[in-house]
Parts: structure tokens; sequence; C-alpha cells
């Protein structure tokens, strides 16, 4: 039964991980090396005038949790470090920033859902392995049993950040438009580049939490 549970957990896990080999670890290593003349506060006021919504708060957080909102009605949130960032790797985080920020304005309940499996993605698998450390201190869990529960709550994480993956594919089609339509960059190229950062970004946190932070 052990080995049923799993190969079903290693599936899912394996699929994310996979996904985002090919469409994030490979282009935001190349994007990271990149630099752009503007950082990201600017590109994010920039994109929020020009969609009419120059009045909305643009708040630095010194730490995130994850899964924690990064927008509300009338601000948005950048960390120090994506604020003051050059990188196109940079560029492409605050971009699907604002992407979510006006997804969140047309469909708020697609990007709470997405911020519950970022939360349930970190949480889940961590407390999980906790209570199956104790059970096997105590022993009342054999070992092989540990490690497939364990696998089984990272497969479950995975499958609900796979499921609401659409949520970030959504708001950087939308941030895209923005930045294509107003003319953000100077340069096309600069614009693909950071196009394809952001689309790097959004398939980025498709590997639950525990996992993410050992890559």
């Amino acid at each position: 039964m052990h080995r049923l549970l799993l190969f079903l957990s290693l599936l899912p896990l394996l699929a994310a991980l996979v996904l985002r080999k090919f469409n994030a670890d490979r282009i935001l290593k190349l994007a990271r090396d990149q630099k752009l003349s503007g950082d990201g506060a600017a590109l994010a006021e920039r994109m929020l005038s020009s969609m009419g919504k120059g009045d909305a708060e643009l708040r630095i957080k010194k730490r995130e949790w994850a899964g924690a909102a990064a927008s509300g009605d009338s601000w948005l949130s950048l960390t120090p470090q994506l604020a003051s960032g050059k990188s196109v790797a940079d560029h492409g985080q605050v971009a699907l920033r604002v992407g979510l920020y006006f997804l969140a304005l047309k469909d708020p309940k697609s990007v709470a859902r997405r911020r519950w499996a970022l939360r349930f993605g970190h949480a889940f698998p961590i407390f999980t392995l906790v209570v199956c450390v104790f059970a096997l201190l105590v022993g009342k869990l054999p070992p092989v049993w540990v490690i497939s529960i364990a696998l089984a709550s990272l497969g479950i994480a995975a499958c609900a950040q796979i499921l609401t993956l659409t949520t970030n594919l959504q708001a950087y089609a939308m941030a895209a438009v923005v930045l294509e339509k107003k003319r953000i960059y100077p340069r096309l190229s600069d614009e693909e580049s950071v196009c394809a950062s952001m689309r790097g970004w959004a398939w980025y946190s498709i590997v639950p939490g525990l996992i993410s932070r050992l890559m």
C-alpha cells in the first residue's frame, strides 16, 4: 500500500519539477544577468499609471510570507529587492505582480484561490513532516510510512499549485498586454525579455515551498 501511495505522490511532484525546469529555471537564470535602466518600483508605477491606477499606493515590505496578499484594492506591495531591482528577472516579477493586481480587481476569487494554494503548499508538507517524525519517535509509524506520507503531502501540495497555475498565467497575459499596448519600454527587445521573464515567474511557484527552498 505504501508503494502505491509513494508512486501516486511522485507523479504530480515530478510533473511540477519538470514543468518548472523547462518553463522557469532556464529562463530566469539568463534573466538575472540582464540589466535594464529603470528599477522595479518605477516599472510598477508606469504600468499602474498607464491603466488609470496611478493613485494606487506602492508599499515596500521587508518580509513577505508565502501566500500573503501582495495587493489590495488601492495598493501594491514590493520587496526592497524588487523595488530597487534592475535586472530583467526583477522587472518580470514586478510586472507579474502588477498583472495579479489587475486580475484581482477583475476576478478576486481566482487570486484568492492562488494565495491559498501557495500557503497550503508551504505549510501542509511541513506540518505533515513534523507529525510523521513525532509518530516515528514514539514508535507509532514505521520509517517507510513516514517517507510515503511526507511525499504524499508534497504531491497534494503540488496538485494544489498546479491546479491554480492558470491564475498566474492570466495575470501574465494581462501584464503582457499592458507592456505591449502602453509601450512601457522604449525598446522592443527589453519588452520581449521582460515578458519572457514574467512568464518564467508565472511557472516558478508551481513547486511546493519545502522543495523550492532546496532547489
